[in-house]
Protein backbone atom coordinates (compact mmCIF):
# COMPACT_ATOMS: atom_id res chain seq x y z
CA UNK A 1 0.00 0.00 0.00
CA UNK A 2 0.98 3.65 -0.33
CA UNK A 3 2.77 5.46 2.33
CA UNK A 4 -0.52 7.64 2.60
CA UNK A 5 -3.92 6.79 0.59
CA UNK A 6 -5.28 9.15 -1.50
CA UNK A 7 -9.04 9.67 -2.49
CA UNK A 8 -8.20 8.22 -5.92
CA UNK A 9 -6.25 4.95 -4.81
CA UNK A 10 -7.79 1.55 -5.63
CA UNK A 11 -6.46 1.02 -1.46
CA UNK A 12 -9.26 3.20 -0.11
CA UNK A 13 -12.24 0.69 -2.01
CA UNK A 14 -11.09 -2.41 -1.06
CA UNK A 15 -12.19 -4.47 1.59
CA UNK A 16 -10.18 -7.45 2.77
CA UNK A 17 -11.62 -10.34 4.68
CA UNK A 18 -9.07 -11.21 7.14
CA UNK A 19 -9.53 -14.78 8.87
CA UNK A 20 -9.28 -15.25 12.78
CA UNK A 21 -8.06 -11.90 13.15
CA UNK A 22 -7.06 -10.36 16.43
CA UNK A 23 -8.08 -6.97 17.33
CA UNK A 24 -6.01 -4.86 19.37
CA UNK A 25 -6.56 -2.11 22.00
CA UNK A 26 -4.33 0.24 22.50
CA UNK A 27 -2.66 0.21 26.51
CA UNK A 28 -2.80 4.14 26.66
CA UNK A 29 -4.69 7.07 24.95
CA UNK A 30 -1.48 8.79 23.30
CA UNK A 31 -2.32 10.09 19.69
CA UNK A 32 -0.32 7.38 18.45
CA UNK A 33 -1.01 4.11 19.39
CA UNK A 34 0.09 0.69 18.92
CA UNK A 35 -3.19 -1.11 18.27
CA UNK A 36 -4.98 -2.34 15.12
CA UNK A 37 -5.66 -5.64 12.89
CA UNK A 38 -3.42 -8.80 13.24
CA UNK A 39 -3.83 -11.74 11.08
CA UNK A 40 -3.80 -15.04 12.26
CA UNK A 41 -0.26 -15.04 11.46
CA UNK A 42 0.11 -12.50 14.06
CA UNK A 43 1.17 -10.06 11.42
CA UNK A 44 0.20 -6.73 11.12
CA UNK A 45 -2.98 -5.87 8.43
CA UNK A 46 -1.70 -2.46 7.29
CA UNK A 47 -5.01 -1.89 5.42
CA UNK A 48 -6.52 -1.31 8.83
CA UNK A 49 -4.07 1.56 9.52
CA UNK A 50 -6.01 4.48 10.88
CA UNK A 51 -4.68 7.27 9.32
CA UNK A 52 -5.02 11.71 10.24
CA UNK A 53 -3.61 13.92 8.32
CA UNK A 54 -0.62 12.14 6.82
CA UNK A 55 0.47 9.90 9.96
CA UNK A 56 -0.14 6.97 11.41
CA UNK A 57 -2.83 7.40 14.35
CA UNK A 58 -2.33 3.14 14.87
CA UNK A 59 1.49 1.76 14.70
CA UNK A 60 1.92 -2.29 14.82
CA UNK A 61 1.44 -4.02 17.82
CA UNK A 62 2.59 -7.08 19.52
CA UNK A 63 0.60 -10.40 19.53
CA UNK A 64 -1.33 -10.03 23.08
CA UNK A 65 -0.47 -12.99 25.71
CA UNK A 66 -3.81 -13.71 26.35
CA UNK A 67 -6.98 -12.77 24.26
CA UNK A 68 -10.05 -13.00 25.86
CA UNK A 69 -12.89 -11.40 24.05
CA UNK A 70 -14.35 -13.13 20.66
CA UNK A 71 -16.86 -11.69 18.14
CA UNK A 72 -18.50 -14.52 15.86
CA UNK A 73 -19.32 -14.10 12.51
CA UNK A 74 -18.76 -10.95 9.96
CA UNK A 75 -17.85 -7.64 11.34
CA UNK A 76 -16.59 -4.53 9.81
CA UNK A 77 -13.87 -3.01 11.35
CA UNK A 78 -14.51 0.64 11.92
CA UNK A 79 -11.00 1.54 13.09
CA UNK A 80 -11.40 4.08 16.18
CA UNK A 81 -14.13 5.64 18.18
CA UNK A 82 -13.85 9.39 18.98
CA UNK A 83 -16.52 10.90 21.24
CA UNK A 84 -15.74 14.75 19.72
CA UNK A 85 -18.78 15.00 17.66
CA UNK A 86 -16.55 17.07 15.23
CA UNK A 87 -14.13 14.20 15.27
CA UNK A 88 -16.70 11.06 15.27
CA UNK A 89 -18.58 12.06 11.97
CA UNK A 90 -15.21 12.55 10.52
CA UNK A 91 -12.74 9.86 11.45
CA UNK A 92 -15.11 7.15 12.89
CA UNK A 93 -17.44 7.06 9.50
CA UNK A 94 -14.47 6.73 7.49
CA UNK A 95 -14.68 2.95 6.88
CA UNK A 96 -18.50 2.71 7.33
CA UNK A 97 -19.24 2.89 3.60
CA UNK A 98 -18.65 -0.57 3.69
CA UNK A 99 -21.86 -1.35 5.53
CA UNK A 100 -23.54 -0.63 2.03
CA UNK A 101 -21.44 -2.38 -0.11
CA UNK A 102 -23.15 -5.43 -0.18
CA UNK A 103 -21.11 -7.31 2.09
CA UNK A 104 -22.99 -9.53 4.76
CA UNK A 105 -21.63 -9.08 8.03
CA UNK A 106 -22.84 -9.14 11.75
CA UNK A 107 -22.06 -5.99 13.20
CA UNK A 108 -19.34 -3.14 13.20
CA UNK A 109 -16.44 -3.21 15.74
CA UNK A 110 -14.73 -0.25 17.49
CA UNK A 111 -11.36 0.21 19.73
CA UNK A 112 -11.80 3.53 22.22
CA UNK A 113 -9.64 6.05 21.73
CA UNK A 114 -9.62 6.60 25.26
CA UNK A 115 -7.79 3.77 27.73
CA UNK A 116 -10.77 2.56 30.10
CA UNK A 117 -13.51 4.16 27.67
CA UNK A 118 -16.20 1.48 28.70
CA UNK A 119 -19.99 1.31 27.77
CA UNK A 120 -21.72 1.08 24.25
CA UNK A 121 -21.98 4.09 21.86
CA UNK A 122 -23.49 7.74 22.81
CA UNK A 123 -26.78 8.18 22.67
CA UNK A 124 -25.65 10.80 19.76
CA UNK A 125 -23.77 8.24 18.08
CA UNK A 126 -26.54 5.72 17.92
CA UNK A 127 -28.57 8.66 15.79
CA UNK A 128 -26.14 9.46 13.49
CA UNK A 129 -25.25 5.89 12.58
CA UNK A 130 -29.04 5.72 12.08
CA UNK A 131 -29.52 8.39 9.62
CA UNK A 132 -26.60 6.57 7.88
CA UNK A 133 -28.77 3.95 7.66
CA UNK A 134 -26.61 1.61 9.74
CA UNK A 135 -28.94 -0.39 12.16
CA UNK A 136 -26.40 -3.50 12.57
CA UNK A 137 -24.58 -4.13 16.01
CA UNK A 138 -21.91 -2.00 17.28
CA UNK A 139 -19.49 -3.27 19.75
CA UNK A 140 -16.43 -0.94 21.14
CA UNK A 141 -13.41 -3.48 21.99
CA UNK A 142 -11.96 -2.45 25.64
CA UNK A 143 -9.27 -5.46 25.75
CA UNK A 144 -8.05 -7.60 23.04
CA UNK A 145 -10.79 -9.82 20.57
CA UNK A 146 -10.53 -12.94 18.25
CA UNK A 147 -12.59 -12.03 15.01
CA UNK A 148 -14.38 -14.89 13.25
CA UNK A 149 -13.83 -12.49 9.87
CA UNK A 150 -12.81 -9.05 9.89
CA UNK A 151 -13.43 -7.26 6.79
CA UNK A 152 -11.20 -4.12 6.46
CA UNK A 153 -12.12 -1.83 4.34
CA UNK A 154 -9.99 1.60 3.34
CA UNK A 155 -10.38 4.36 4.97
CA UNK A 156 -12.24 6.52 2.62
CA UNK A 157 -12.23 10.10 4.37
CA UNK A 158 -10.38 11.82 7.48
CA UNK A 159 -8.31 14.74 8.07
CA UNK A 160 -6.00 16.29 5.49
CA UNK A 161 -5.80 14.71 2.19
CA UNK A 162 -8.93 12.50 2.71
CA UNK A 163 -11.31 15.41 3.95
CA UNK A 164 -12.84 15.52 0.40
CA UNK A 165 -13.58 11.83 0.56
CA UNK A 166 -13.11 9.07 -1.58
CA UNK A 167 -16.12 8.26 -3.92
CA UNK A 168 -17.06 5.42 -2.11
CA UNK A 169 -17.96 7.43 0.92
CA UNK A 170 -19.76 10.12 -1.41
CA UNK A 171 -22.10 7.68 -3.18
CA UNK A 172 -22.84 6.07 0.71
CA UNK A 173 -23.55 9.09 1.90
CA UNK A 174 -25.94 10.53 -0.70
CA UNK A 175 -27.38 7.33 -1.04
CA UNK A 176 -28.33 6.44 2.72
CA UNK A 177 -27.40 9.38 4.71
CA UNK A 178 -30.48 11.36 5.91
CA UNK A 179 -32.35 10.55 3.11
CA UNK A 180 -35.79 9.38 4.94
CA UNK A 181 -35.62 13.04 6.86
CA UNK A 182 -38.20 15.55 4.99
CA UNK A 183 -36.49 18.85 4.48
CA UNK A 184 -38.25 21.45 7.26
CA UNK A 185 -37.28 25.08 8.22
CA UNK A 186 -36.62 28.32 6.99
CA UNK A 187 -34.77 29.38 4.03
CA UNK A 188 -32.10 30.83 5.84
CA UNK A 189 -29.96 29.72 8.20
CA UNK A 190 -27.26 30.62 11.03
CA UNK A 191 -25.51 28.03 12.88
CA UNK A 192 -24.75 29.68 15.59
CA UNK A 193 -21.75 28.62 18.74
CA UNK A 194 -23.29 31.23 21.15
CA UNK A 195 -24.97 28.48 23.32
CA UNK A 196 -21.57 26.44 23.79
CA UNK A 197 -18.91 27.11 27.06
CA UNK A 198 -16.18 29.14 26.05
CA UNK A 199 -13.93 26.15 26.80
CA UNK A 200 -14.56 25.21 23.14
CA UNK A 201 -13.38 28.37 21.61
CA UNK A 202 -15.70 31.33 19.98
CA UNK A 203 -15.93 34.21 17.82
CA UNK A 204 -15.66 37.47 19.94
CA UNK A 205 -18.73 39.21 19.56
CA UNK A 206 -21.09 36.16 17.97
CA UNK A 207 -24.33 38.05 19.24
CA UNK A 208 -23.41 40.93 17.38
CA UNK A 209 -23.44 38.89 14.21
CA UNK A 210 -26.55 37.05 15.67
CA UNK A 211 -28.20 40.33 15.78
CA UNK A 212 -27.91 41.35 12.38
CA UNK A 213 -28.20 37.88 10.32
CA UNK A 214 -31.45 38.24 12.25
CA UNK A 215 -32.37 41.49 10.57
CA UNK A 216 -31.49 39.93 7.56
CA UNK A 217 -34.13 37.37 8.07
CA UNK A 218 -31.64 34.15 9.29
CA UNK A 219 -33.18 32.30 12.22
CA UNK A 220 -30.21 31.82 14.76
CA UNK A 221 -29.91 27.73 15.27
CA UNK A 222 -28.61 26.31 18.07
CA UNK A 223 -27.86 22.88 17.08
CA UNK A 224 -26.60 21.14 20.02
CA UNK A 225 -30.43 22.01 21.32
CA UNK A 226 -31.96 19.84 18.69
CA UNK A 227 -31.95 16.42 18.50
CA UNK A 228 -30.15 15.32 15.22
CA UNK A 229 -33.23 14.53 13.16
CA UNK A 230 -34.30 18.18 13.66
CA UNK A 231 -30.43 19.63 12.76
CA UNK A 232 -30.89 17.70 9.29
CA UNK A 233 -34.14 18.44 8.52
CA UNK A 234 -33.15 22.38 9.16
CA UNK A 235 -30.03 21.71 7.40
CA UNK A 236 -31.64 20.21 4.08
CA UNK A 237 -34.78 22.89 3.81
CA UNK A 238 -32.51 25.89 3.97
CA UNK A 239 -31.44 27.67 0.95
CA UNK A 240 -28.69 30.07 2.14
CA UNK A 241 -26.99 28.95 5.45
CA UNK A 242 -24.26 30.96 7.71
CA UNK A 243 -21.82 28.71 9.69
CA UNK A 244 -19.74 30.01 12.88
CA UNK A 245 -16.80 27.42 12.27
CA UNK A 246 -17.74 24.35 14.05
CA UNK A 247 -18.22 20.67 13.80
CA UNK A 248 -22.27 21.76 13.06
CA UNK A 249 -20.63 22.26 9.22
CA UNK A 250 -19.79 18.35 9.25
CA UNK A 251 -23.25 17.06 9.68
CA UNK A 252 -24.38 19.61 6.59
CA UNK A 253 -21.66 18.12 4.27
CA UNK A 254 -23.35 14.56 4.76
CA UNK A 255 -26.67 16.11 3.41
CA UNK A 256 -26.36 19.15 1.98
CA UNK A 257 -26.53 20.07 -1.76
CA UNK A 258 -25.03 22.24 -4.53
CA UNK A 259 -27.88 24.37 -5.03
CA UNK A 260 -27.52 25.64 -1.44
CA UNK A 261 -25.05 28.33 -0.87
CA UNK A 262 -22.80 28.22 2.68
CA UNK A 263 -21.13 30.88 3.75
CA UNK A 264 -18.44 29.99 6.83
CA UNK A 265 -17.00 32.21 9.45
CA UNK A 266 -13.76 31.39 10.81
CA UNK A 267 -12.99 31.32 14.36
CA UNK A 268 -9.26 30.79 14.16
CA UNK A 269 -6.79 30.37 11.93
CA UNK A 270 -5.49 26.85 12.39
CA UNK A 271 -7.49 23.82 11.56
CA UNK A 272 -10.20 25.57 9.73
CA UNK A 273 -10.00 23.40 6.40
CA UNK A 274 -11.92 20.34 7.82
CA UNK A 275 -15.51 21.21 7.51
CA UNK A 276 -14.69 23.22 4.52
CA UNK A 277 -13.57 20.78 2.38
CA UNK A 278 -15.94 18.14 3.62
CA UNK A 279 -18.71 20.43 2.70
CA UNK A 280 -16.94 21.17 -0.69
CA UNK A 281 -16.11 17.54 -1.55
CA UNK A 282 -19.25 16.10 -0.41
CA UNK A 283 -21.72 18.43 -1.18
CA UNK A 284 -19.69 19.89 -4.81
CA UNK A 285 -20.25 23.34 -3.79
CA UNK A 286 -17.30 24.77 -1.61
CA UNK A 287 -18.51 27.17 0.86
CA UNK A 288 -17.89 31.21 0.81
CA UNK A 289 -14.94 31.47 3.05
CA UNK A 290 -16.01 34.21 5.45
CA UNK A 291 -11.84 35.06 6.49
CA UNK A 292 -12.05 38.58 7.91
CA UNK A 293 -10.31 37.80 11.37
CA UNK A 294 -8.35 41.08 12.78
CA UNK A 295 -7.45 39.44 16.12
CA UNK A 296 -7.52 36.18 16.95
CA UNK A 297 -6.01 34.78 20.75
CA UNK A 298 -5.06 31.19 21.39
CA UNK A 299 -3.17 30.00 24.62
CA UNK A 300 0.47 30.68 25.21
CA UNK A 301 0.81 27.10 26.31
CA UNK A 302 -0.98 25.09 23.34
CA UNK A 303 -0.95 21.82 25.34
CA UNK A 304 -3.26 18.96 24.81
CA UNK A 305 -6.00 20.22 26.44
CA UNK A 306 -6.38 23.33 24.73
CA UNK A 307 -4.72 23.33 21.45
CA UNK A 308 -7.81 23.55 19.75
CA UNK A 309 -9.27 26.84 21.76
CA UNK A 310 -8.66 29.85 19.93
CA UNK A 311 -10.86 33.32 20.12
CA UNK A 312 -11.44 35.68 16.83
CA UNK A 313 -12.36 38.66 16.37
CA UNK A 314 -13.69 40.09 12.88
CA UNK A 315 -13.08 43.05 11.37
CA UNK A 316 -17.32 43.49 11.19
CA UNK A 317 -17.64 45.96 8.08
CA UNK A 318 -15.34 43.65 6.35
CA UNK A 319 -16.90 40.72 7.12
CA UNK A 320 -20.53 42.44 6.04
CA UNK A 321 -19.24 43.12 2.87
CA UNK A 322 -18.24 39.64 2.37
CA UNK A 323 -21.58 38.71 3.00
CA UNK A 324 -22.91 41.28 0.44
CA UNK A 325 -20.30 40.34 -1.98
CA UNK A 326 -22.10 36.58 -1.54
CA UNK A 327 -25.11 37.31 -1.95
CA UNK A 328 -26.22 36.56 1.77
CA UNK A 329 -27.54 40.05 2.68
CA UNK A 330 -28.45 42.70 1.16
CA UNK A 331 -26.46 46.28 1.31
CA UNK A 332 -27.26 48.55 4.42
CA UNK A 333 -25.54 50.51 7.30
CA UNK A 334 -22.07 49.37 8.21
CA UNK A 335 -21.91 46.97 11.18
CA UNK A 336 -19.69 48.72 13.72
CA UNK A 337 -16.41 47.16 15.02
CA UNK A 338 -16.44 46.46 18.38
CA UNK A 339 -14.61 48.95 20.75
CA UNK A 340 -10.46 47.95 20.13
CA UNK A 341 -10.05 46.28 23.64
CA UNK A 342 -13.37 44.98 23.34
CA UNK A 343 -11.85 41.31 22.17
CA UNK A 344 -9.61 40.61 25.40
CA UNK A 345 -11.95 42.62 27.78
CA UNK A 346 -14.77 39.57 26.55
CA UNK A 347 -12.05 36.75 27.30
CA UNK A 348 -10.88 38.66 30.37
CA UNK A 349 -14.24 38.95 31.73
CA UNK A 350 -14.62 35.29 31.71
CA UNK A 351 -11.24 34.47 33.08
CA UNK A 352 -10.27 32.60 30.41
CA UNK A 353 -7.01 35.18 29.33
CA UNK A 354 -5.43 34.99 32.74
CA UNK A 355 -6.74 31.18 33.60
CA UNK A 356 -5.11 29.80 29.61
CA UNK A 357 -2.07 32.54 29.43
CA UNK A 358 -3.56 33.71 25.92
CA UNK A 359 -1.77 35.99 24.28
CA UNK A 360 -2.86 37.80 21.17
CA UNK A 361 -1.59 36.79 17.91
CA UNK A 362 -2.95 38.49 14.97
Amino acid sequence: MPSFPTTGSDWISRIDAVEDATVVTAYNSHRRQKAGVLDAQGDYVDHGIVWRFDKRMTLAPDMPERVKGHLEGRWIWGGILFDHFGHFLVESLSRLWAAHAGERFDGICFIPKRRGRSGGLKPYQENVLQAFGITAPVRLLNRPARVDTLLVPGQAFGLGALAQGAPVMHDAVHAHFGTDIAPDGPERLYVSRTGLGMEAGAIVGEADIEAHLAAEGYEIFHPQDHDLATQIARYKAARKLVFADGSAGHLYAYVGRADQDVAYILRRSFWTEGPIDHITGFTGKAPLVVDTVAREWVPAFRNKAYRGMAYAEHDMPALQARLIEGGFIAPGPVWPNAESDRGLAYLQERRIAGDFKLVETA
